[in-house]
């Protein structure tokens, strides 16, 4: 294994949501000897890509990785106007808005607003999670041709997906439909899926100049809306989103 194979290895620990890792953690998810662990932990201390607990001697993300992830996620101007958007949602619904771009098939949430509702559904910047298996992904995922999806995804409609809750597309010939039926309807919604007890209503946008592609949602635990409020919030974030869709002259919402 090469240093570099390394530090993939350990990074996308915290990437599937570690936040502290002890040295035994290491070797134990990643099946390293205990020296090789112990050496390759001193190597990415050492270049600032983990830093130590004194205390606890566990280990976390350094200040230079978070350096680079504040560069990497630096705003553009259309995430500017989606912030706006996201503003507005927010506000006037009390919920979590989120603000997310596809990376291969995940999505990646770029900016988070907290609502004024007592319970949040609270996910940070950087988060990564399955686009198959949320409103958010298959919002944006819509918004794909189909070269673009099969290049993500093949062509075989019976190439199974892993597994990521009740109700989620088992196949990529399963996505593909529930794809098309969000394209159709410009929103989509998931509830008790991926993440049980949470819902979410996601619908995105795309820069016909740039190709950049966003999708803006609204987060909630399930209890917090019934079919009469979840119909309000998909109707709120159609509204919003298609009215900044035409703004930015994206053919999808001008149709």
């Amino acid at each position: 294994m090469s240093i570099l194979d390394g530090v993939q290895r350990v990074l996308a620990l915290y990437a599937d949501g570690a936040t502290e890792l002890s040295f035994t953690d290491v070797a134990g998810r990643l099946a390293l000897p205990k020296s090789t662990a112990s050496r390759l932990l001193n190597q990415m201390q050492s270049y600032g890509l983990l830093d130590q607990d004194a205390a606890t001697r566990r280990y976390r993300p350094g200040a230079l990785l978070a350096q680079v992830a504040r560069a990497g996620m630096a705003a553009t101007p259309l995430d500017d106007a989606c912030r706006a958007v996201l503003v507005w949602l927010s506000d006037d619904s009390g919920l979590t808005a989120y603000l997310s771009t596809l990376n291969q098939r995940e999505t990646v949430v770029l900016q988070r607003l907290n609502g004024s509702h007592p319970v949040q559904v609270l996910s940070p910047p950087g988060s990564r999670r399955a686009a198959s298996g949320t409103a958010m992904g298959r919002a944006l995922l819509s918004r794909l041709n189909e070269a673009e999806f099969q290049a993500l995804y093949g062509a075989d409609a019976d190439r199974p997906l892993p597994v990521e809750g009740r109700d989620c597309p088992a196949t990529v010939g399963e996505l593909a439909r529930v794809v098309a039926r969000i394209r159709a309807d410009r929103c989509g919604v998931a509830i008790d899926q991926a993440m049980p007890g949470i819902g979410a209503v996601a619908a995105a946008v795309r820069d016909p100049s740039t190709g950049e592609l966003r999708g803006l949602c609204l987060s909630f635990v399930s209890f917090q809306a019934d079919a009469e409020r979840v119909a309000r919030l998909r109707e709120s974030v159609l509204q919003q989103v298609g009215a900044l869709g035409r703004e930015l002259n994206d053919p999808y919402w001008l149709a």
